[in-house]
């Protein structure tokens, strides 16, 4: 009887430790190569689909003042790194242009304001660059379309000291360099 029981018990246990087994599949890149290095600082993105029915995605809608895809400036706030949903459709729309021109090619500048430290305001435009990146990656573009750079307080836009010079530096810009 005690054989039996231990039996039991030994089935018992390995058809719950079966039964609760998960195939985990890595990520893979375009190349079918592990993505577990990849430099994307895992900044959360928002993926919600733009609407569909928007016209896009010529060469010439780039340089078209009424598109939404010739606006390349993108704003953050105080020390974020969190893209506003103001320029999330102007993004959606920018990884639709990428995703329907594959030779396509971009550099994302990540930029900060003055204050804080040179290397503070490197990794803080590094991530606002990555930020944006990602939100367009996960819209449609390939990996190989979008290049980041980090250019911190180095490059401003505005070179006065208070606050509306300042959230005129904290930003990320979208340059094409093959459309």
């Amino acid at each position: 009887m005690k054989n039996i029981t231990k039996v039991m018990m030994v089935l018992i246990f390995a058809l719950a430790v079966t039964a609760c087994k998960k195939d985990v599949k890595p990520v893979m890149d375009d190349n079918n190569n592990n993505n577990n290095n990849n430099n994307t600082n895992n900044i959360p993105v928002d993926t919600t689909p733009v609407d569909p029915s928007k016209i896009c995605c010529n060469p010439e809608d780039l340089t078209n003042p009424q598109s939404l895809l010739s606006k390349r400036v993108i704003y953050f706030g105080y020390d974020q790194a969190t893209i506003r949903s103001e320029f999330r459709e102007i993004l959606s729309l920018h990884a639709r242009y990428l995703q329907e021109n594959p030779s396509a090619r971009m550099t994302v500048e990540g930029h900060a304001d003055e204050r804080g430290s040179r290397e503070y305001n490197l990794a803080l435009g590094e991530k606002r660059g990555y930020a944006i990146a990602n939100l367009l990656r996960a819209q449609g573009a390939a990996l190989g379309q979008v290049s980041v750079v980090s250019y911190g307080e180095e490059r401003p836009e505005s070179t006065c000291s208070n606050d509306s010079c300042w959230s005129q530096n904290r930003r990320g810009v979208i340059i094409y360099t093959a459309q």
